[in-house]
Parts: structure tokens; C-alpha cells; sequence
């Protein structure tokens, strides 16, 4: 069993024990408190989840000891948890769907009755709630009476010119401009208000600046966070060719450990309490390797063929990485793709033919035909402890041959420790 094989079932088995531990790590209980339909207040912990969809149900402990209770939106008024308040109501949702090559014709509302959660993104004189479905749908609602009305929008198609159009039901700002009519200059906003949780926050930010009212709450509006640093550690490469010229396809080529090192900008994605990010990587990374191919017929009649090839590339890698937190350890997987750029090339073949009495020695490049652009995919995991990370990754790309007839693969593993500034 070679390197690259040992490190792949070590890489397999540390996912499995990490897998297993998160599966047995507990919920994430945050101070926070719940009113209850008696209207009485009890403060404890919720499990709280930086819920990307709006929750069904939380599950509350008086403290951090005590068994967990389940809330539903019919047992209690409402509950606040980090910074966050949702309110339970009675609601109308728009169901049709939203994908656009699943849009119909029809530009009246498809709604449904349900009861749930809802967010609160201002809390004051005037209102305005937040609710995402399952299916990604998202609706807004204000406060109307004891009541939440459903700011009303819908993408349809119609047909112009022959043609399938996507357009607009934005009957939301009509309601808006009656609910916010205390603000003269409110209208003058409203032309560029899109059905968007930014969009809207930002007119009801006017509206409070312009009517000059009291806010009790409002939501603060969540960024992409971008965190860098650096990497480094070590790379494990094997070459292989296939196809054609037997001196390269059945060379043996060792295994090559050079080091790797770059930097990292990691995008983190607003909700889900930071778990999806896009982790971008410039790496430098490098290997050589060689190999030696044999044609033998007698002690007289031999060719011995030798290749070399030393390759320096310039990494441009981008992952989607998901990360868990289990206590003060975060558990994280990625997938990508890398962009790998040559910045240093040899390829070199040596062939030493006998045909006795006479021996005949030829150097030259083992490929005259070579790619300076290199593709792979990329999967691994890892452990983020604070600013430092350890990360297990496997890269699988398309090699340097440029030839139709021959095709050429690289496998890696690196091991990759990284420090977060």
C-alpha cells in the first residue's frame, strides 16, 4: 500500500471519528427569554441555531442543567435569543413558486394559512416581520391591528412579442406608501425598494429617521464577514500517465513531499451562525518526480528510458466550506476546484539504447507538447481551534500533458496547518 493510499484511509478514518463526535455533540443554549400566552416571562437558555429558515419550534432550559422544554408559536407570544426576536402569529404565505423556469402565468397571490415563527426586523410605531420557508420563499408582513399583513408580491410570466417575460405583482409598495404616510417624502424611497430584507430595512430606517419615532427593536443587518490568513504544511504528489508511450505509462514514478504554503480569504456567510463560507486560496505548491522504463530482450539488445519532471504552480483554489462547532472546536468540510498556474517547468527524458556493439545515449524533453494550466477538484477536512486550523485535503487534476493520445493525472494530499489574522 502506497503513501497516497495510507494517508486516504487516515483521511477517511478522522472524518469518521469527527462525524461521530459531532453527531454526539449537544445544542447551542444562548441567555435569552420566553412570554408566554399568560404573558408571564421566564428567562433560561435557548437552543439557539441562527436560523437561516424560520423555526417551528425552540427548545428552552430554565438553566444550563435542566431537561430542554419545547416551545411551539401556540404555546408562547414571542422569544428573544442573541440579539434576535421572533414573534408567533397567524399568517398568510405566498406558495407559488419562485425559480423562474417554474414561474406560471397567473399574477394573483397562492397563499396558505400558517402558523409559525416570525422574525422581527423593526419593532415600534410601525412594524415589519420576516418569515423564510422551506423552500427558500421569503414573505414581509406589518403590523396591522393585533394582526400580520402579508406585503403582497409575486414574479409571473406574461407573454410579449411572442415571448415568455418574467414581470412583477409589487402591489407591496402601494401598501407600504399607506402604511408609512406619516413620512411626506416616503413615496420618493419607495421607487427603489426591491421585495429584500436589505431593501426594506433600509426604507424603514428612513421612514423612522423621517418621522422622527421611537424604535423599541430592530434587526441588525447581517454582512459577509471575510476572514484571512495564512497556510502552510506539506504536499504528497503522484504522477500517472495513460494511453500511449509506454516509457511514461509504465514508468514507475515515486511519490513526491515538498512543501506548501499561501494565504486565504475565507467569505463567511451571513445566518446559519457562520456555518457556509466561500474560502478562496492563493497556494504555492510543488513536486518532481522520476521515472524508468525498460525494453529488454538480452544483455545485448536493451533500451532504458528515464523521465524527470519538476513542476512549480501558483494554486488559485475556491471551496464552499461548511464548519460545526463542537464546544470550542469547529469541525469543517470544503469541496472546490483548483486553478493551478506553472510557474517553473522541467521535463526531461534520458534514453540509453544497446544494440551491441554500439550504445547510443539521447536527451531530450519527455514532452515537447505541455499545458501550463492545470485543473483539479478538491475535497478535505478539518479542525479550527481560535485562529488556527488543521486541515487533511485531497486534489485530484488533469496533469501537464497536452496531448490528445495521452492523458495525464496528478493525486495529492497536503496537510495544511493555517493561522487566521
Amino acid at each position: 500500500m502506497n503513501k497516497i493510499e495510507r494517508l486516504k484511509k487516515f483521511g477517511l478514518l478522522l472524518i469518521g471519528m469527527l462525524t461521530f463526535q459531532l453527531a454526539l455533540s449537544q445544542g447551542n443554549y444562548f441567555p435569552g427569554y420566553v412570554i408566554k400566552k399568560s404573558t408571564d416571562t421566564l428567562y433560561g437558555y435557548i437552543d439557539y441555531r441562527n436560523w437561516d429558515q424560520n423555526p417551528d419550534k425552540i427548545n428552552f432550559k430554565t438553566n444550563t442543567e435542566s431537561n430542554p422544554i419545547s416551545f411551539n408559536p401556540i404555546d408562547i407570544i414571542e422569544f428573544k435569543v442573541d440579539g434576535e426576536l421572533y414573534v408567533s402569529g397567524i399568517i398568510k404565505t405566498e406558495v407559488s413558486p419562485t425559480q423562474t423556469n417554474r414561474l406560471n402565468y397567473n399574477p394573483r397571490m397562492n397563499t396558505k394559512v400558517d402558523t409559525t415563527f416570525l422574525q422581527t426586523l423593526f419593532r415600534g410605531e410601525k412594524s415589519l416581520y420576516y418569515y423564510k420557508k422551506y423552500d427558500g420563499g421569503r414573505n414581509f408582513y406589518i403590523k396591522e391591528n393585533s394582526g400580520f399583513k402579508l406585503l403582497t408580491y409575486k414574479r409571473y410570466l406574461k407573454q410579449q412579442d411572442g415571448k415568455d417575460v418574467v414581470t412583477e405583482n409589487r402591489n407591496y409598495l402601494g401598501q407600504l406608501s399607506l402604511y408609512l404616510n406619516d413620512c411626506e417624502t416616503i413615496n420618493s424611497k419607495l421607487e427603489n425598494t426591491s421585495y429584500k430584507q436589505k431593501s426594506l430595512i433600509k426604507l424603514f430606517e428612513y421612514y423612522y429617521e423621517c418621522s422622527q419615532s421611537d424604535v423599541s427593536f430592530q434587526k441588525e443587518l447581517e454582512k459577509i464577514h471575510v476572514e484571512s490568513g495564512i497556510l502552510a504544511g506539506a504536499s504528497l504528489t503522484s504522477l500517472k500517465f495513460s494511453d500511449a508511450l509506454p516509457y511514461l505509462v509504465e514508468a514507475d514514478y515515486n511519490e513526491s513531499i515538498n512543501f506548501s504554503a499561501g494565504i486565504f480569504f475565507d467569505f463567511i456567510l451571513p445566518r446559519n451562525q457562520g456555518r457556509w463560507s466561500i474560502n478562496n486560496e492563493v497556494l504555492y505548491t510543488t513536486y518532481e518526480v522520476n521515472g524508468s522504463y525498460e525494453e529488454y530482450q538480452n544483455e545485448n539488445f536493451y533500451s532504458l528510458t528515464t523521465t524527470v519532471f519538476e513542476y512549480t504552480y501558483l494554486k488559485i483554489n475556491n471551496l464552499v466550506r461548511f464548519k460545526n462547532p463542537i464546544g470550542h472546536l469547529s469541525l469543517f468540510f470544503n469541496g472546490g476546484i483548483s486553478n493551478g498556474f506553472v510557474i517553473n517547468e522541467k521535463n526531461y527524458k534520458k534514453e540509453v539504447s544497446v544494440f551491441y556493439p554500439e550504445e547510443r545515449v539521447v536527451e531530450e524533453l519527455a514532452l515537447n507538447d505541455t499545458r501550463k494550466h492545470e485543473l483539479g477538484f478538491l475535497i478535505g477536512t478539518g479542525l479550527k481551534y481560535n485562529r488556527y486550523s488543521l486541515e487533511v485535503r485531497y486534489e485530484k487534476a488533469n496533469g501537464m500533458s497536452d496531448y490528445a493520445t495521452l492523458s495525464s493525472s496528478t493525486d495529492r494530499l497536503y496537510v495544511l496547518l493555517g493561522f487566521r489574522f
